[in-house]
């Protein structure tokens, strides 16, 4: 028997939008660990200048694919916005909703699969960062998401959406492999992999939970985390089909204009 016959598998088919939350089911008590060396600062930093500069009056932001709230709640300390936080995963909104009761946050929490979007209002803002468009693997499912986000915007609203390309795969795969001790109950093993002719990234994790006072393994699971990585001639096609305007699309985390050639690419599209 192979070792990863061990594991109970969770995973999610690119055709069935409804199991978009299960595979943060498991790692979601991890995944601020495993995203430890993101700079939330910075990058909130950075969103927080593009709705300044795109859209200086907004006030009514909603965030799709917000995991556990991190830029929400440090958005919020701008004091300029109105914030409505969703993800697919009810376990990463439940612990989204606990670090914002432990700060005094005013954020609204919601359970929502960003391709079947149904919120009360419109917003002045939409965003959706950490290529988590990646994870769209159909033109259809990117034309969904661009749909639903048209609907909810008010009018002249903005969409501020990123996404990684072929540029940037090859080259942070290796360095995504690793094997961490979390803390006294978790270890986690990743391997990255990305595949040139399928445009596929595949995060593969490997997870052993223990009991803390004795070290006895209680459970062991594993992830498939499988992106799409799409160019950017591919992105700005579907843009295009969707009805929506790109007002911008930046390279990395500046004002500089995105190329093929870009590593991570964030547009600025344009409720019409």
């Amino acid at each position: 028997m192979s070792a990863s016959s061990h594991y109970h598998l969770e995973t999610t088919l690119e055709s069935d939008r409804q199991r978009t939350g299960d595979i943060y089911r498991k790692l979601a008590p991890i995944y601020d660990v495993i995203m430890k060396d993101v700079d939330y600062e910075d990058w909130t930093d950075y969103i927080h200048s593009l709705i300044s500069y795109h859209h200086p009056h907004a006030t009514d932001l909603l965030e799709l694919a917000c995991g556990t709230g991190t830029m929400a709640l440090l958005l919020e300390q701008y004091d300029d916005y109105r914030i409505t936080a969703t993800d697919a995963s009810s376990e990463m909104i439940q612990i989204a909703r606990d670090k914002g009761n432990r700060s005094g946050s005013s954020i609204t929490w919601c359970v929502r699969d960003m391709c079947r979007l149904r919120m009360e209002h419109s917003f002045d803002v939409i965003y959706m960062v950490f290529d988590s468009l990646n994870y769209l693997h159909k033109r259809e499912e990117v034309l969904a998401l661009f749909n639903r986000v048209q609907k909810h915007l008010k009018q002249d609203g903005r969409f501020i959406v990123d996404f990684t390309t072929p540029a940037y795969s090859p080259k942070i795969a290796p360095l995504l492999n690793e094997k961490q001790k979390v803390d006294q109950r978790y270890t986690y093993n990743r391997i990255s992999k990305y595949d040139r002719e399928k445009q596929i990234h595949i995060n593969h994790f490997m997870i052993e939970k223990r009991e803390p006072d004795t070290g006895v393994i209680v459970d062991r699971f594993e992830e498939f985390h499988t992106q799409r990585i799409w160019t950017f001639t591919e992105m700005k096609a579907l843009v295009q089909e969707s009805g929506l305007n790109m007002l911008a699309a930046y390279e990395d985390f500046d004002f500089t204009d995105a190329t093929d050639n870009s590593d991570r690419i964030t547009m600025i599209l344009q409720h019409v």
